[in-house]
């Protein structure tokens, strides 16, 4: 959740900074790149000059926005990072500008603890941390396996050797799992945060359905409803026919197309000859 500060002067913003951050004004000063007496004159009010550069050097001590010093904004997040300081490639950030990437779904994912936690599992899959002490006991395993082998000729000990030999695990299996794992929990937690319109668009649908029956049907004995296709055929069509970006030739080509098939599905299957009622 994001911070949110008391309307401010850049002087009270510098100082309150100071005091949450619990540093000197010559510390400060230090870090900026300038003399304490410059800074201590500028929040005392003794002068009203300190340089746009270090306004950017302080935002960047204390890791907030320059609109948030300037009071242009109360939440002190920084909305704007160098590719440097992200640690992106040119490659990753132009991919995420030209939307080569899905940029919402980035977001989420970024945004999420456990995809967080996941990139680390990655890392150790990346440089082999896991796999290595995998590694490390497959070739132990098979050490104690050739000695068996070598040092006892007797059936029993060439059976326990192979069952010995069955120990060992694929190096990376432990890793592909965890972060197979990892990855669907994060995927599945960002999904509820993002919520579902799955259940709305199921009773949505089952609304019209019930009222396109209850119109085809209107006026008839509902113990025995007459339809035909071509009315049901319609009464699809006619929901989406209108709409913005529907094709009138396309539409009336799927309508003749639910036609037959349902005329298909309603004929009885022809008999085998020999085989017909006498």
């Amino acid at each position: 959740m994001e911070s949110v500060y008391l309307p401010g002067t850049v002087r009270d913003r510098i100082q309150d900074l100071i005091k949450e951050y619990k540093v000197t004004q010559a510390e400060l000063a230090a870090k900026i790149g300038c003399t304490d007496s410059t800074l201590s004159r500028f929040l005392s009010g003794k002068t009203d000059k300190l340089s746009d550069e270090n306004i950017i050097r302080i935002a960047r001590v204390f890791n907030v926005s320059t609109d948030f010093l300037l009071g242009v904004t109360d939440v002190p997040d920084r909305k704007n990072y160098e590719i440097s300081e992200l640690g992106l490639s040119v490659q990753a950030a132009r991919n995420l500008y030209t939307e080569k990437v899905n940029v919402t779904v980035a977001n989420r994912l970024l945004e999420s603890p456990r995809f967080a936690e996941l990139t680390y599992m990655i890392g150790q899959y990346f440089d082999d941390t896991l796999a290595a002490g995998f590694a490390a006991q497959n070739k132990m395993i098979s050490s104690v396996s050739s000695l068996l082998r070598g040092s006892v000729a007797t059936d029993t000990a060439v059976q326990t050797a192979r069952e010995i030999n069955r120990l060992k695990v694929p190096v990376y299996q432990a890793d592909l799992t965890t972060i197979q794992n990892q990855f669907i929990a994060a995927l599945k937690e960002v999904k509820k945060e993002i919520g579902s319109d799955l259940a709305a668009s199921q009773k949505m649908s089952g609304e019209i359905t019930r009222k396109m029956f209850a119109e085809l049907t209107k006026g008839q004995d509902m113990r025995h409803p007459s339809v035909t296709p071509e009315q049901v055929a319609d009464a699809i069509t006619n929901t989406v026919s209108g709409m913005d970006g529907v094709d009138d030739g396309a539409l009336k080509e799927f309508n003749h197309a639910l036609v037959n098939l349902m005329q298909s599905t309603m004929q009885p299957p022809p008999q085998e000859n020999g085989h017909a009622d006498q």
